[in-house]
């Protein structure tokens, strides 16, 4: 799935505390220093949102992403960096990378493979140009500028309208454990480990998901959709009264590691 139609917005509605990431990045840091792990390969590198900090940290990254929109923009980003960071690109379907075997010492993942429809197969190209053994990390940097309840309330109103919501990937987190192990890796979970409270508004969050600012609304057929959403504002009118307020949303930052087999 690619991310064109909202590149420019992507990084806006991807929001998080900057303590919490910093210190997320800073763990991943210490466990593979870059003086050891200094090729890192990022799928799904989008904008550069986490690939501009951690070469910043001291890791050669290369990335891949199938929009070209996102990845204009991470250019830009790039070259408006004095001194400029060690990051590199290329416009490519993770499913089929043009890279050799074995040519990074470690990998990260940032909310792509649910968006990846042969999501087996892109993690077996990941660790096809890994080295044997090195790690992938999978960070799930939190919810981003929305109200989780809000969003529920989407895919169940679009499932009594007859489209039940999926991502076209891998559903969940837990489907990793079980295909990682049939290819001699299992997931080690770091969870709740950097959490915060943000202040999300209604009318922001309703506005994104009409916008279909994430995956989860994308596929869902027009008539539907706005069905949806003209159900869904009049319920949170009723709920809120003026959706131009804050809620409190309680969010983290989770890591999985897949790590070889001993």
């Amino acid at each position: 799935m690619s991310f064109d139609s909202i590149a420019p917005v992507y990084d806006e509605t991807r929001v998080f505390d900057e303590g919490c990431f910093n210190a997320a990045l800073d763990f991943i840091v210490e466990r593979y220093p870059p003086a050891v792990y200094k090729k890192l390969f990022e799928p799904g590198i989008g904008t550069g949102r986490i690939a501009i900090p951690l070469a910043e940290r001291g890791y050669s990254v290369t990335g891949a992403d199938i929009s070209g929109e996102m990845l204009k923009i991470l250019a830009d980003k790039l070259r408006r960096r004095q001194p400029p960071l060690n990051v590199s690109f290329q416009k490519t379907d993770v499913t089929a990378l043009p890279f050799p075997d074995a040519a990074f010492d470690i990998a990260v993942a940032v909310h792509v493979f649910h968006l990846i429809r042969d999501w087996k197969k892109a993690v077996g190209e990941v660790f096809r140009v890994l080295k044997p053994g090195a790690p992938l990390i999978l960070l799930f940097t939190g919810i981003g500028s929305e109200v989780p309840s809000i969003k529920d309330r989407y895919r169940a109103i679009c499932a009594e309208y007859g489209h039940p919501v999926r991502h076209i990937g891998m559903q969940s987190d837990t489907d990793l454990p079980d295909h990682v192990a049939t290819i001699g890796r299992h997931v080690e979970f770091i969870r709740d480990r950097w959490q915060w409270t943000q202040r999300v508004r209604i009318d922001k969050t309703l506005a994104d998901i009409g916008a279909r600012f994430y995956s989860s609304s994308k596929l869902v057929p027009d008539d539907i959709h706005l069905k949806t959403m003209e159900r869904l504002e009049i319920e949170l009118k009723k709920q809120y009264g003026d959706l131009a307020v804050d809620v409190e949303v309680p969010t983290r930052i989770n890591m999985a590691f897949v790590l070889a087999d001993r």
